[in-house]
């Protein structure tokens, strides 16, 4: 990357606060740069199991074990405590953590001015952290607003829902801390959402609600379609980065040299962002399979392309 595109893409990110270093595109000695964090960072796969081979749960845990995963992503919540202690058993069998569970519905009445509409998805909201807990998810992917809310939600202005947003996360962060679990919020490309569709504002709104408990996520799907440059993106989301979803730019599908972007991002150089901010969590799965189709090729070899990926950035 050229000095001159990072800075005009680092002036996009609009962030206060954040100074966002230039980095080269080819490998620098750690600490070399204010802020470098590389030395600790660590590429740890993560997968919902949609793409997992196996005819059953526990097929499917067993192979993402014996291929290099470490943990699996629950795409929908827990329904019970039953439910979650049945993933937890599940995940312990073969080995894997929990890496994150969805919120679960609680988005839509959380944003409601209606004092017991609202209320009800505070209940909700504890619920799901009850169920993080118990599987050990550090993480609740939350998104605050997206196409399936009500007229009520729809029809505010921008500066409105990011009032609104704010109020919430300050009471659900500290909730979510007590249950040792993370809101994270999830930026959405144009299309699913109207609102909060870069990491750099979901950063932002992390930062105004100054409460523990909430963080934010990446989506390279979401990401490549609306971030100027995605490793940029990364520094600018910084230590409140706690969970990364990976899909190529293109359908959503397993990422591959060819279908990243349109717009000529590359994995390389997300995952160049994840390494300067020292990311070692879970970078998970979210896509389809793609290629052949052939999970038990495709998934493999994605994999491959990854660790490549992930040793030139």
């Amino acid at each position: 990357m050229k000095r001159r595109d990072f800075f005009t893409a680092s002036a996009t990110i609009g962030v206060a606060g954040l100074a966002l270093p230039t980095l080269s595109t080819t490998a620098l000695a750690a600490d070399t740069v204010p802020g470098d964090k590389r030395a600790s960072a660590k590429l740890r796969f993560c997968s919902m199991l949609g793409i997992i081979p196996g005819s059953n749960d526990g097929e499917k845990l067993k192979w993402m074990k014996a291929n290099g995963f470490e943990a699996v992503e629950i795409g929908g919540s827990p329904n019970s405590i039953d439910d979650a202690k049945d993933w937890k058993k599940k995940a312990d069998d073969a080995g894997l953590e929990i890496a994150s569970i969805y919120f679960g519905g609680a988005e839509i009445p959380l944003m409601s001015e209606d004092p017991v509409t609202h209320q009800k998805g505070l209940d909700e909201a504890k619920v799901r952290m009850e169920f993080a807990e118990i599987v050990g998810s550090p993480v609740l992917v939350y998104v605050p607003v997206r196409g399936n809310q009500p007229k009520e939600v729809k029809d505010q202005p921008e500066r409105v829902l990011w009032e609104r947003t704010v109020s919430v996360l300050k009471k659900l962060g500290p909730v979510a801390e007590s249950h040792k679990t993370n809101v994270i919020l999830e930026p959405l490309r144009r299309g699913e959402a109207w609102f909060m569709r870069q990491v750099s504002q979901a950063a932002k709104l992390a930062q105004e609600a100054g409460v523990p408990g909430v963080a934010i996520l990446g989506d390279t799907y979401h990401m490549y379609h609306e971030e100027a440059n995605s490793m940029a993106a990364f520094i600018a989301g910084g230590e409140l980065v706690k969970h990364v979803h990976i899909g190529s730019g293109v359908g959503r599908q397993l990422p591959t040299a060819e279908n990243h972007s349109a717009k000529g991002h590359t994995h390389t150089e997300a995952f160049r962002g994840l390494k300067y901010i020292g990311y070692d969590r879970f970078i998970s799965f979210e896509c389809g399979v793609g290629g052949s189709g052939n999970k038990e090729i495709e998934v493999p070899k994605c994999l491959d392309y990854f660790r490549k990926c992930w040793d030139e950035a």
